[in-house]
């Protein structure tokens, strides 16, 4: 019983080290919020969803994933 918990316990510290190992080699952290200074990009992607708003329900979530997409090429470089 003890080996099977150890085991458990191992196997679950594996795992979130890979987890967080992971989330450093993104593009973008989950607490990075360095975009919310670019007032260019915010207006960016606050024009996009205005747009959206306008839009039938099934258009919108392709729309936003577009425009935004956009702006983040515009704005960043990259997707």
């Amino acid at each position: 019983m003890t080996s099977r918990v150890a085991l458990f316990a191992l196997a679950a510290i594996i795992g979130f080290g890979s987890l967080v190992g992971s989330t450093s080699s993104s593009h973008a952290y989950t607490t990075d919020f360095r975009w919310a200074n670019n007032s260019g990009y915010v207006s960016c992607v606050r024009g996009v969803n205005q747009r959206a708003q306008a839009m039938r329900p099934q258009m919108r979530g392709a729309y936003v994933a577009d425009g935004t997409s956009g702006c983040n090429r515009i704005f960043y470089g990259h997707n």
